[in-house]
């Protein structure tokens, strides 16, 4: 009978010490984080693959959204990420040359170019407004800074009629900023980011073929000083077949995690 006590209390006296680790163990996952910088453009879909990425590892993620460049200056003066995620390949590649990142940076999503206009469904009319007095302004993001502006210029270009509505074009700071001035209705259309949309919007927008601007690249990269171990589990995560999904769902093309060409 003595015996049997003693077992007993040895089990549950380990039992207990299971349980802590295991409290310990889910304590340290919860309070682990991985710090994002995040284009704009891709902001909404990392919000998906944040809740998934944690699911599958226990690593809460927090986002910072802004433009690529704004991302930039912001690591540039100190702020702290764990991986720079661009709209572009250009600025990864300047933080890999200047010394801020732990590897060469590598692509993950090719963004997609949409024509929107609020209220009109240009699914299959798109090309019918891109004319020469078929808009009265268009609304693109800066081509210096965005690859989406400057794709949205090149289709211009394409279809021969960028310097017949030139004086029309009005520029914003990104991708998100051209949507909300075409929603605002100030602007009567504008070539977007098509997974900044909303289901409802991306019923009614034109998808611009790809073969009329060059691809829009996106690139991300680790950066120094931040949690190597949480950051090299996001980067393996987006080439599985669920963050492809997400992606694809948003409306991205995929693209092997390639380094960028420097």
């Amino acid at each position: 009978m003595l015996k049997q006590l003693l077992l007993a209390i040895t089990i549950l006296l380990g039992l207990g010490s299971v349980f802590t680790n295991a409290d310990e163990n889910a304590q340290k996952k919860v309070t682990e984080t991985l710090n994002l910088a995040v284009a704009s453009d891709f902001a909404p879909t990392t919000e998906q693959l944040g809740k998934e990425f944690t699911t599958l590892t226990g690593i809460s993620v927090k986002i910072t959204s802004d433009s690529s460049e704004a991302l930039l200056q912001m690591i540039k003066k100190g702020s702290q990420f764990d991986v720079y995620m661009s709209s572009n390949t250009n600025y990864p590649v300047v933080l890999s040359e200047e010394g801020y990142t732990n590897e060469s940076p590598v692509i993950y999503a090719i963004g997609t170019l949409a024509l929107y206009a609020k209220g009109k469904a240009l699914t299959h009319t798109g090309l019918d407004l891109l004319v020469p007095g078929g808009f009265s302004k268009l609304a693109v993001a800066n081509p210096k800074e965005s690859q989406y502006g400057a794709a949205a210029v090149e289709t211009l270009k394409k279809l021969g009629i960028y310097k017949d509505v030139e004086a029309q074009l009005v520029y914003s700071d990104d991708v998100v900023k051209t949507l909300q001035m075409v929603e605002s209705g100030k602007i009567e259309a504008g070539l977007i980011a098509y997974a900044n949309l909303s289901d409802e919007q991306k019923s009614k927008a034109w998808i611009v073929p790809g073969r009329m601007h060059d691809p829009i690249k996106h690139a991300q990269v680790t950066l120094k000083g931040g949690n190597a171990a949480a950051s090299e589990k996001w980067i393996k995560f987006l080439e599985t077949d669920t963050s492809r999904n997400v992606m694809m769902s948003a409306g991205f093309g995929i693209t092997n995690m390639e380094e960028v060409a420097e």
